[in-house]
């Protein structure tokens, strides 16, 4: 490795630090205790459900940072699903790009985590799957716009997978790549980036999703035909036969209303409200159709309450209103979000790297720490390598997350969940330490996670409790900021170019210029 690599390396990995105990982990890596020998990692990986060591919780959410560092850099491809460690002539899965979570998840913690020149590639990826896109969506749907299906390649394959039903039959690939172009806008406040990268996409996007949807029986607008990616039910009156295809999956419809409420909100900024495509969004986004709850309180995850032929399926689609999407919240759909506890719980706990991390962000996003930290546990497992094992997920003795066989995208992931759990954001509110779990972690500090609004937050808490919190700005305009904290709110004007410094009380007790302050 080249110094000047070294040094770019090193710049980025040092924008976060992370302590979950009363010493960081590499201080714990180089202090060897009295009488205490110094253990290899599968060591502690299986001794971890008795010691719960906090410092390889730390190490994880580092290593996937360092992972995306070392794996996806602007020039480059993509991270694929080994990410660039794959030793196979004829790897698991083609080593392939696959579009329905593994993608998207290998750049969740891109913006959070603090590492956006990672994301680069995932930004030049959606631009060359919509020169695909477009020539997939006039000659297979007749429609205008773009789309891309399930599985990908290097050069940017848009139709659809040659497979079962339940791997091909699902148009909504592009379209979820595409809320990352929105939040990468939410989390930078690029406007030039908004109006010459994102919007374009975003427009295509929802060109094609309005020529795809169609008034239904219900009245309402319908994707039909429409899948819940590698999902199956139970066909009504065939005596048990598994089905795929149906119509207006929840996830289907909560991507769609994902894109367009993106689209409103960035034809808003860029003046662009008047325009049809616009006008006709407005018109769609009411006409689609509300989520669901089930005769056994789960949310639905097809249009009808089909019985699940797989009850623990580990793809939990359904849920994408919640997380990584942000039209289910707490706040405003508390029932929704009971149905979606529900649908965790009779999910289950298993399932392979990637599912245990999404598991993980979703109940952060529902507050519960506790199903948090849960998961933590359940991941956190030794996954012998180059042997059959009885369970899905686990580590390997380097850290990777096993499918099994490997998959890169859960060290993602996991990255992404425990920032979930110490911080979330939208462009005027910061929930501090809303998954904290404080019995487990009762003393630590975070410092460089990165929030939507273009700010930067470092936290800090003892015995389980707020003790301080540090924001600042690069292009923020002068704007209201409300924090929250427990069951505490407060507000506050802040603007660029300053350091804000608020106690366990969420009172702001010293401002100070960015330049003039060494955080």
């Amino acid at each position: 490795i080249s110094s000047s690599e070294g040094h770019e390396y090193e710049y980025e990995f040092h924008h976060v630090s992370l302590r979950l105990s009363q010493a960081p982990a590499i201080e714990k890596i180089n202090m060897k205790e009295v009488g205490e020998a110094i253990k290899t990692t599968e060591e502690r990986v299986n001794g971890f459900r008795s010691d719960e060591d906090s410092s390889l919780v730390e190490l994880l959410f580092q290593y996937g940072r360092y992972l995306l560092i070392s794996c996806s850099r602007p020039g480059t491809q993509i991270s694929n699903l080994q990410g660039i460690w794959n030793q196979d002539l004829v790897p698991g899965w083609d080593c392939a790009p696959h579009l329905n979570i593994n993608l998207q998840m290998n750049y969740w913690p891109t913006l959070p985590c603090n590492l956006t020149e990672c994301e680069e590639p995932l930004l030049d990826f959606i631009a060359a799957l919509a020169v695909n896109g477009t020539k997939t969506a006039k000659i297979n749907y007749q429609a205008s716009g773009w789309v891309t299906h399930h599985v990908s390649d290097i050069w940017a394959k848009s139709s659809a997978y040659n497979e079962d039903a339940k791997f091909s039959v699902w148009p909504m690939g592009g379209a979820w790549l595409c809320t990352h172009l929105w939040e990468h806008y939410q989390y930078l406040l690029d406007k030039d980036f908004l109006k010459n990268t994102a919007y374009p996409l975003l427009e295509g996007c929802a060109q094609f999703l309005t020529d795809w949807l169609i008034e239904g029986p219900r009245g309402l607008l319908e994707t039909n035909p429409s899948t819940s990616p590698e999902h199956v039910f139970i066909a009504p009156g065939t005596g048990g036969q598994q089905a795929s295809v149906s119509y207006s999956t929840t996830m289907d419809i909560a991507i769609i209303r994902e894109i367009f409420s993106a689209v409103i909100s960035s034809a808003e900024i860029l003046g662009k409200s008047d325009t049809p495509l616009v006008q006709k969004i407005k018109e769609a986004l009411p006409r689609l159709p509300q989520n669901t709850i089930a005769e056994d309180q789960t949310l639905m995850e097809w249009a009808q309450d089909f019985k699940d032929a797989e009850v623990t399926h580990r793809h939990l689609s359904h849920l994408f209103g919640l997380y990584p999407g942000h039209t289910i919240t707490m706040q405003r759909n508390p029932e929704i979000c009971e149905a979606i506890s529900n649908s965790l719980h009779k999910r289950g706990e298993d399932g392979p790297g990637w599912s245990s991390t999404w598991k993980m962000a979703l109940w952060a996003r529902l507050l519960n720490s506790e199903n948090a930290y849960r998961m933590i546990l359940k991941l956190i497992t030794l996954a012998p390598p180059g042997k059959k094992v009885g369970f899905e997920g686990g580590l390997y003795t380097n850290l990777w997350t096993a499918h099994p066989p490997f998959q890169i995208d859960g060290n993602f992931g996991f990255s992404a969940a425990i920032a979930e759990m110490l911080l979330q954001s939208t462009p005027t509110d910061l929930h501090l330490l809303p998954a904290l779990p404080s019995d487990k972690w009762p003393e630590g500090c975070v410092k460089g996670l990165r929030a939507r609004g273009d700010t930067t937050v470092s936290i800090f808490w003892e015995k389980g409790e707020l003790q301080e919190a540090v924001l600042w700005f690069n292009n923020r305009d002068n704007s209201v900021l409300r924090l929250h904290y427990g069951g505490q709110v407060a507000e506050a004007t802040v603007e660029a170019d300053n350091v804000y410094r608020f106690n366990g009380i969420l009172q702001c007790v010293e401002t100070c210029p960015l330049d003039k302050c060494a955080f």
